[in-house]
């Protein structure tokens, strides 16, 4: 049975090798690649302790990105380019908490851009989490949100800019609106209504094409009926489209999306495995007359998200969603995937040169200015050496200063000590001549000596005495 929530993703990459990415009761989380007979490789298992759904997307230079969480609700990023694969947690969880978290992600240039839906206090909110290179940043709430089979959409400009669509109560009635991400600040707008019914209006599904004009499509419900509603955004300006009512019904159009291909726009629903739909081809000013589209399913109709960097396909389809089913491979509604056997015309081959050429001289840009970057920082650390050697001048000086007031101290201190008299005479040892008037009058005092009648007293530092009798002397 036909199920949007639990997608399968085929991705063509440049090269044009398919890579499909699904859910295994045996393998878990694995993939397969198409062979040129159209049969699909035996599956390689990437994650077997995965709990669907997971989401999956492919950058320009064709690697893959996946979001997927384990059976204990822990959340992980996984990145697969073709030379290896590498696996980071994003979110633990203290407590087991595996339950639909709604994961979604956009992989930009440098940086991916994680979101999920996590319940906290009865309340659902809407987090948003980066990854650059093996740095993973912490998460960051965008909004309280309403949850519900499709409680939000991401989609993202060729700016960069992000763009979160979901509903919110007025206090009334659930209102659907979004909320703009800068890279550039790194930070979220304010919230835009889209939404101004007297009824809940849900399931927002949206798609951006290369016009960088949004197309979104919706449910809501007045007192009798639902409706699914078609709108768009011009690009750079808030202005939205009148709304366009695709269809009524008394039943909801919980499995519906809209995608585009070959120049048309084309809003869907699917009960019961049969596909309706609705269609434009002079991007939404008008549409056709909602029919059945006859579409063999073969013994099962799934929900594909399919993207291709193939340069001739890359701009003839946007599809976050897509009946298909895996008759001779795969096989999509509305779209027949020619590119591999296509007779391209000589203008369809001059515009594929000039778009590889505008493909070029952007890479060669981005160069450019990688390289005045670089020249910038390596400028501007030789602005920040030639002040550290500054400041390592003023430093010497200072510490010259600093020793020779040290010195004159030192010297200072020395002098007074040297004029310090001795304090305790009953200790020392006293010579009643000093040395010059010893050397002066050294005869005299030996003359003195030998004559001298009396006898000698020497004060030991015991303060003994011992007389010397005049006979010894002689």
């Amino acid at each position: 049975m036909y199920n949007s929530i639990y997608k399968h993703y085929i991705f063509k990459q440049s090269t044009g090798k398919l890579w499909n990415f699904y859910n295994d009761e045996r393998h878990g989380l694995c993939y397969s690649n198409l062979s040129k007979s159209k049969t699909w490789s035996e599956p390689v298992s990437i994650q077997k302790n995965f709990l669907p759904p997971l989401f999956i997307d492919m950058d320009f230079e064709d690697n893959f990105h996946i979001l997927f969480q384990d059976k204990q609700g822990n959340i992980f990023y996984t990145f697969l380019d073709k030379n290896n694969i590498s696996t980071h947690p994003v979110l633990q969880s203290k407590i087991n908490s595996a339950y639909n978290k709604f994961l979604q992600l956009i992989a930009g240039k440098n940086t991916v851009n994680l979101f999920f839906i996590l319940d906290h206090n009865n309340a659902s909110i809407l987090a948003h989490q980066t990854i650059k290179g093996s740095m993973v940043n912490t998460p960051k709430v965008i909004d309280n949100v309403f949850k519900n089979d499709h409680p939000y959409s991401i989609v993202a400009d060729k700016s960069g800019n992000i763009y979160a669509f979901y509903h919110v109560s007025d206090g009334r009635y659930l209102q659907i609106g979004f909320k703009k991400y800068s890279p550039n600040q790194k930070a979220w707008g304010e919230f835009t209504p889209v939404t101004r019914f007297n009824g809940d209006s849900q399931f927002p599904k949206t798609i951006i094409d290369n016009k960088d004009i949004i197309h979104i499509s919706y449910q809501r419900r007045n007192e009798k009926q639902f409706e699914l509603v078609y709108q768009q955004k011009v690009p750079d300006r808030n202005l939205w489209t009148f709304e366009t009512i695709i269809q009524s019904s008394s039943y909801s159009f919980n499995n519906s999306s809209l995608l585009y291909a070959n120049g048309n726009l084309i809003v869907f629903w699917v009960r019961d495995d049969n596909i309706f739909f609705s269609m434009s081809n002079d991007f939404g000013a008008s549409w056709s007359k909602s029919a059945k589209h006859n579409f063999f399913a073969g013994k099962q109709l799934v929900c594909f998200k399919y993207k291709s960097n193939n340069p001739y396909e890359n701009e003839k389809i946007y599809a976050n969603e897509i009946p298909g089913s895996y008759v001779n491979g795969y096989r999509f509604a509305f779209y027949e995937d020619n590119s591999d056997n296509q007779n391209i015309s000589t203008d369809e081959i001059k515009t594929m040169i000039v778009e590889g050429l505008n493909m070029l001289r952007g890479s060669v840009e981005d160069l450019k200015d990688s390289d005045s970057s670089i020249n910038e920082s390596l400028t501007n650390l030789q602005a920040s050496y030639r002040n550290l050697q500054k400041e390592l001048t003023k430093v010497t000086v200072k510490i010259s200063y600093f020793e020779n007031e040290f010195n004159q101290i030192r010297n200072k201190i020395s002098a007074i000590e040297n004029k310090k008299c001795p304090k305790d005479h009953s200790k020392d040892l006293y010579i009643n001549h000093s040395v010059s008037d010893r050397s002066a009058q050294s005869d005299k005092n030996l003359q003195e000596t030998e004559n001298s009648e009396d006898n000698i007293h020497i004060e030991n530092s015991n303060s003994e005495q011992r007389s010397i009798p005049e006979e010894d002397t002689e």
